[in-house]
């Protein structure tokens, strides 16, 4: 039996999909397809249904999906404790970041990582979505919350305040404050996320349009006129044409963690970079708390 076929086959069962479980791969879907097919041949058991839903686990996948996830743990458990000791300052390294906090704020500070260490290689990941740092899925992490798992190493290194923006265009035809019927906010989420927003109860009345799942979609949609939004002020306070709505202050609002699995903590490229993301988190402290235009 074939180690990349069940590597294949433990994808299709997380994300229930051929196509999805390719792209996690990095492979085409086809190939996936037709190692999934052969292995299903060599062990003479049907492992998946296929469904309009997605891959559904049969008995006989149920059971190969018990063993195989047990393998990969150990392989995953190996591999963290040999990388973990790697004292070399070269090498890949994985980061995932939200969206935001990448293009608008870290860039620059990531940049002047990889020109001080030319020979470690780094790879971001912008997603909100949390990575599996046991399977290797990141090295690193730039995670919002507030109890990070016990799995996992690193450090609070500051909090987002957040606030209300508009176009100052928006805002010539726009009043919050007086006519709030005839403006919106930019949706993220359900109605529940809506009445999470920072400064949201100040403005009761302004309806909720739309749906963007991304801070940096929500001030795209911002800069174009459509609406007001609750963006992190490191993004809202220094783009220009971009200003909070009347009476909008700056609210605290997500805790963020540097964090990396406990067992890459002494790998010298990991402990580095989130050295160094822990000195530009402190280095940008008043951006983060809405303190600064600049």
């Amino acid at each position: 039996m074939n180690w990349d076929d069940l590597k294949i086959f433990l994808a299709i069962a997380q994300t229930k999909g051929l196509k999805k479980a390719a792209y996690k791969l990095g492979m085409h879907h086809t190939s996936c397809a037709r190692r999934i097919k052969h292995l299903e041949t060599q062990l003479g058991a049907k492992l998946f249904d296929r469904l309009p839903g997605g891959y559904t686990l049969t008995p006989a996948g149920e059971a190969l999906h018990a063993a195989a996830g047990k393998i990969q743990d150990e392989v995953d458990a190996i591999e963290c404790d040999l990388t973990g000791k790697d004292t070399r300052l070269e090498g890949d390294i994985c980061v995932t970041i939200p969206n935001g906090m990448a293009t608008h704020l870290l860039m620059p500070d990531i940049a002047d990582f990889m020109a001080l260490y030319p020979d470690v290689h780094v790879e971001i990941n912008m997603t909100y979505a949390f990575r599996d740092l046991a399977r290797r899925e990141a090295d690193v992490a730039i995670r919002y919350t507030d109890n990070p798992p016990d799995s996992l190493a690193g450090e609070k290194v500051g909090r987002v305040f957040c606030s209300a923006y508009a176009s100052t265009h928006y805002l010539k035809t726009h009043d919050p404050l007086n006519t709030p019927q005839a403006c919106h906010w930019l949706g993220w989420g359900d109605g529940a996320n809506h009445l999470q927003w920072p400064e949201k109860t100040k403005y009761p009345d302004i309806p909720v349009r739309g749906n963007m799942y991304s801070d940096v979609l929500q001030l795209s949609a911002v800069k174009a006129h459509m609406g007001i939004a609750s963006l992190p002020c490191y993004i809202g306070d220094r783009e220009e044409g971009i200003v909070r709505i009347p009476q909008a202050e700056a609210v605290p609002k997500d805790w963020v963690w540097v964090l990396a699995h406990k067992d890459m903590m002494s790998n010298a490229r990991v402990r580095t970079f989130m050295a160094t993301l822990s000195d530009a988190f402190a280095h940008h402290k008043d951006l983060l708390e809405g303190n600064s235009k600049a």
